[in-house]
């Protein structure tokens, strides 16, 4: 098995190299690896925290720097270390905030607080989203509820979200899409088709800024990627080549190179083993 070294592959996670639950098929880990083992230039671009993907992703032999928090960061697989960070300063965080306040919804705030990551709201403006977030990561050191906003906007912040059902968020997006320093994402969510993310980082905090860099660090030139949401389409539209899995929505369908297998089917997987040579 021999993989052509001027090309790195990037996928994304949820709805794309996952399954229907936020894990590996069965299967999938033992096929990457195989190819990973036998030099396979190929990473993940996520918007999950490395906290989050990196006990996902720890059965594979990963050694290419990750994107995590769509763009925010660049993490060392192997040693879990912040290789490049994209940070608000601090009145653009107040901006942000007053976006999603302005409603009465507390923006749930993404931190680096004295060298740990957290993810911080308000007790006060607490919504059901927030009440699910928390209750599906039980036990999560970052989740840190609070009193104040300067409790809410404290340390080194580079991601605001809010977790909410559609009708809630829809008047929310273009107050953010307004904010000319900013990066917004809003995209349904993989796993509870109720609920969707508005998502606001910094302008240059993109699953396409994080690729570039990547091919800078790497030095590979060329990028294939695979996605299935809508916070997937700007590393589409940086990359040489782009596919859609069978499950993904309409856009990333009609941007893409083609369509593969689905993420049930280990679309992914299935698709890097027919590139290998030999």
């Amino acid at each position: 098995m021999e993989f052509a070294g001027d090309t790195l592959y990037v996928s994304d996670l949820d709805g794309t190299l996952l399954g229907e639950t936020p894990e590996l098929p069965e299967g999938a880990a033992a096929l990457l690896n195989e190819m990973l083992d036998a030099g396979l230039p190929f990473t993940v671009a996520t918007a999950r925290s490395w906290a989050s993907a990196g006990p996902i992703v720890r059965a594979l032999h990963l050694k290419y720097p990750v994107v995590a928090y769509n763009g925010a960061f660049l993490v060392d697989p192997t040693t879990g270390k912040d290789i490049d960070r994209c940070l608000f300063d601090e009145a653009q965080r107040r901006k942000v905030a007053d976006v999603f306040l302005d409603a009465g919804l507390s923006p749930m705030v993404y931190a680096q607080i004295d060298g740990q990551q957290k993810v911080s709201w308000l007790r006060t403006k607490i919504h059901a989203g927030i009440e699910k977030y928390a209750r599906d990561r039980a036990g999560d050191p970052r989740l840190r509820p609070v009193e104040t906003m300067e409790e809410l906007l404290q340390g080194e912040v580079f991601y605001l979200s809010a977790f909410a059902q559609r009708e809630t968020l829809l008047p929310l997006e273009p107050k953010a899409r307004a904010l000319d320093f900013a990066h917004v994402s809003f995209t349904s969510d993989a796993y509870d088709p109720d609920y969707d993310w508005l998502e606001i980082s910094r302008f240059d905090a993109t699953k396409a800024t994080g690729v570039d860099k990547l091919r800078a660090l790497t030095g590979i030139p060329r990028i294939v990627c695979f996605g299935d949401n809508l916070n997937d389409l700007p590393m589409f539209r940086v990359a040489d080549e782009c596919y859609a899995v069978a499950n993904a929505r309409e856009e990333l369908k009609a941007a893409a190179s083609g369509v593969i297998g689905s993420n049930v089917e280990m679309g992914v997987p299935r698709f890097l083993r027919g590139r290998a040579r030999g």
